[in-house]
């Protein structure tokens, strides 16, 4: 079976599954998801797959010519299969940590932003991935692109090219200098799509735009006259966790790449009346 016959197949499928255009909703864009699937199938399919035994599944499906069985298994890579990764701060507060989930199919962006949503954030400062002098940027960050020896836009990059770096950092607000380690702990399955799942945590995250307010905090020397922006800090479980970082992941990722909802609408709306 030649490689084209079988991404011809994907796209005629690909643009027909429903399950994937429920996921996507109003983002579902066909190239995006079919270039997945060509990542996928490129990476199960060369000498070093990130997955043994599925690659021999896929190989062997091939020589059988089974596009159908081949489609299958690429799917449930795509909508299933998740990356666990563990989230470390690297100076303070050190307690910060969270292991989590995220799809395989994923994006740097979206990881970036997935990770940031946990971290008590607000989006107001910039946020690149790095390691050495490569760096991710979101979209916001490009006017910045001088500083960096070698950077790539966090939007065009999936989270399976990405599995060979194994510790990356995640750098938020390069004026306090939020910087967190990221290392990739394995594969697994899970049961229904989520756009990342939490699986434990250290920590409530960060004061934005003070990080002295959060030394004094943890420290216990905190000012009788702070103590009301600090309430409720630390007081979130896991469930209450996920529950708000669900809710801020889209708000954030809107943010990142430079998206005003409101704008927009009250663009559309003056060209309607005009």
């Amino acid at each position: 079976m030649k490689k084209t016959d079988l991404f011809d197949y994907y796209y005629d499928n690909i643009e027909n599954d429903n399950i994937i255009k429920d996921i996507e909703k109003e983002a579902f864009y066909n190239k995006v998801t079919f270039n997945t699937f060509i990542a996928l199938t490129e990476n199960l399919l060369s000498d070093m797959p990130y997955d043994i035994e599925l690659s021999k599944m896929i190989k062997k499906l091939r020589r059988a010519d089974d596009k159908q069985s081949i489609y299958e298994l690429i799917r449930k890579e795509y909508l299933y299969r998740y990356v666990k990764i563990t989230v470390k701060s690297t100076d303070f507060p050190k307690n910060i940590t969270r292991t989590m989930l995220i799809p395989l199919r994923t994006s740097i962006y979206e990881m970036m932003i997935g990770v940031l949503s946990t971290l008590n954030t607000l989006g107001y400062h910039l946020l690149s991935l790095y390691k050495g002098n490569v760096s991710f940027i979101t979209p916001i960050d490009e006017i910045y692109e001088g500083l960096r020896t070698k950077y790539y836009s966090a939007l065009d990059n999936y989270t399976v090219d990405i599995l060979d770096l194994k510790n990356v950092k995640l750098w938020y607000d390069y004026g306090e200098d939020w910087i967190f380690n990221i290392s990739f702990k394995g594969l697994c399955y899970l049961e229904h799509y989520l756009p990342f799942a939490i699986l434990s945590f250290k920590g409530a995250g960060i004061i934005e735009d003070n990080k002295h307010l959060l030394y004094d905090y943890l420290d216990n020397t905190l000012d009788e006259e702070y103590s009301e922006w600090v309430e409720g800090f630390d007081d979130e479980t896991l469930e209450t966790l996920f529950e708000r970082s669900l809710h801020e992941y889209p708000l954030l990722l809107k943010a990142y790449v430079g998206l005003n909802a409101d704008e927009d609408d009250e663009e559309n709306d003056e060209e309607d009346e005009e």
